[in-house]
C-alpha cells in the first residue's frame, strides 16, 4: 500500500486533463493576441486600468480613457504604408507625333513628403534616336540604366549599329524579368525612332511586362492624372512643335495635382534630323 506521501502527490486523471486544457486556452489566446498584434490593418495595445492606446502608422499614441472614444475611434483601421515606387515621387510620359517623339519627365527627388533636389534627371538617352525614362525608385533607376548601358554597348561593339527601339524594349523585358525574385523597383519608359522614322513608345512594369501603345504612355506617381490628360488632349500626327505643346500641358496640369511630383518639367522632342531639349517652370510647391 502507497504512503500517505506518495499518494498526496498523485492528482486525479481528470483534475489533470482540465489543467492541461486550461494551459492550452491560455497558450492559444495568447498567440491570437499576438496575432491580433501582429495585423497591420489594427494595432492595439489594452493596458491596465480604464486608458486604451491606439497605435496608427505615421501618428503619435495618444492615450484616453475608453469611456471618451466612440466604437468607430477604438477599432479604425491603421494607415496604409506608402509603396515603394511612391518613395521618391515622379512623373514620365511620352507621346508620339508625325515622324517624331517626345519624352517628359518632372524634375522632383523627394522622400516622401520632403523635397531633396529639383533638378533631378528622369529621362536618358540611349543614342540619337532612343531615349529611356525610369520612374521609381531613383536608387534602382540609376543602377538599372548603368546596366543598360552596358549591354548596349556590347551589342554595338559585336553588331556595329545602334540597337533599334523594339530590340532594346525587349532587352529592358528581359532584364527586369531576369530579377523577378527580386526586381528593381523601376517603371520604364521607352521612346524611339524606328525603321523609316516610325515612331515606337512602351512602358512596362518592374517585373518586364511590357505595354505598347501607339499614341501616349505614362508612368509614376501621377500617372493617374497624366492618362486624363493625355486623353484630353493627344491628337494623331502632331508636329513637332505642336507635339511639345502638347505634351508640356499635359505634364504641368498633372504634375499640379500630384504633392509628390513637380517642380517644373524636362521635354526632349526627337525628330529624324534634331533633338530639342527643353526645360519647363512650374509650380514650385
Amino acid at each position: 500500500m502507497p504512503s500517505a506521501r506518495l499518494a498526496s502527490t498523485h492528482r486525479p486523471v481528470l483534475e489533470l486533463r482540465s489543467a492541461r486544457k486550461k494551459k492550452s486556452r491560455r497558450r492559444k489566446g495568447f498567440r491570437s493576441g499576438l496575432a491580433e498584434m501582429a495585423t497591420p490593418s489594427y494595432r492595439f495595445e489594452y493596458r491596465t486600468g480604464q486608458s486604451f492606446r491606439f497605435k496608427a502608422d505615421q501618428a503619435q499614441a495618444q492615450e484616453r480613457p475608453i469611456s471618451d472614444l466612440r466604437s468607430s475611434d477604438r477599432y479604425a483601421p491603421a494607415k496604409s504604408p506608402m509603396s515603394i515606387f511612391e518613395y521618391n515621387g515622379s512623373a514620365l510620359i511620352a507621346m508620339v507625333g508625325k515622324n517624331c517623339f517626345a519624352i517628359a519627365s518632372d524634375r522632383r527627388l523627394g522622400v516622401q513628403l520632403q523635397t531633396i533636389a529639383t533638378d533631378f534627371q528622369r529621362i536618358y538617352k540611349v543614342h540619337d534616336k532612343l531615349f529611356l525614362g525610369l520612374s521609381g525608385l531613383a536608387t534602382d533607376a540609376q543602377t538599372l540604366y548603368q546596366r543598360l548601358v552596358f549591354r548596349h554597348k556590347l551589342y554595338q561593339l559585336r553588331e556595329e549599329r545602334d540597337m533599334k527601339p523594339e530590340t532594346f524594349a525587349s532587352l529592358v523585358s528581359a532584364l527586369l524579368y531576369e530579377k523577378r525574385f527580386g526586381p528593381y523597383f523601376c517603371q520604364p519608359v521607352i521612346a524611339g525612332l524606328g525603321d523609316e522614322d516610325k515612331p515606337f513608345i512602351c512602358t512596362m512594369d518592374s517585373i518586364g511586362a511590357k505595354e505598347l501603345a501607339k499614341d501616349f504612355v505614362v508612368a509614376g506617381t501621377a500617372s493617374e492624372s497624366l492618362y486624363g490628360a493625355c486623353e484630353s488632349m493627344f491628337k494623331p500626327d502632331m508636329e513637332s512643335e505642336e507635339l511639345f505643346e502638347t505634351i508640356s500641358q499635359a505634364l504641368l496640369s498633372s504634375v499640379d495635382r500630384d504633392c509628390l511630383s513637380g517642380w517644373g518639367g524636362h521635354v526632349y522632342v526627337v525628330t529624324p534630323t534634331e533633338i530639342r531639349e527643353r526645360i519647363l517652370k512650374g509650380r514650385m510647391d
